[in-house]
């Protein structure tokens, strides 16, 4: 009886300690919308840097996670004919979004890149690279990009943020 009470305590213990460790692998969000919804946009400057500075307060994306690792990344922007970009990854390793700023002159990959966004919403980062969804911001200055075979309701928050830059 007492070696059957030890084995039902461990199978416990194993499924606790398992939904602890998914729970912190999870991708994180704003921790209600009503939290949310308290920041408001206009108190950050309408740049790149503000974006990122908005979406960061609202809970969107992080900058660290719990272990004070970074969870963003310079990217190598200037290949789709950006100034600038940065990516965020989420907590669970796998999704992540890649925000770029075409605020400057575009060249013509740049050009390209945004056309295809306008006209369904996908582009290639590299050529017979993977279809990354874009999102344009309301000004058409900045991209928000994601990878689809990731699609999470945090991205859609993001998206509709983007409105307002």
């Amino acid at each position: 009886m007492k070696r059957l009470l030890a084995i039902i305590l461990a199978a416990v213990l194993m499924l606790s300690l398992t939904a602890c460790g998914a729970a912190s692998n999870a991708i994180k969000n704003a921790t209600s919308d009503e939290a949310a919804k308290e920041i408001k946009p206009d108190k950050f400057s309408k740049d790149f840097q503000g974006l990122q500075d908005y979406l960061l307060e609202k809970g969107y994306i992080y900058g660290k996670d719990g272990n004070d690792n970074s969870l963003k990344s310079d990217i190598y922007y200037d290949i789709i004919g950006a100034n600038d970009g940065v990516r965020y990854t989420f907590t669970d390793g796998r999704s992540f979004v890649e925000f770029y700023d075409y605020s400057g002159e575009q060249n013509d990959t740049a050009k390209k890149i945004i056309e295809d966004i306008k006209d369904d919403g996908k582009f290639q980062t590299v050529e017979n690279l993977y279809n990354l969804t874009g999102v344009l911001s309301g000004s058409g200055k900045y991209v928000l990009a994601y990878n689809p075979s990731n699609a999470n309701k945090i991205y859609e928050k993001i998206a509709d943020e983007m409105e307002n830059w």
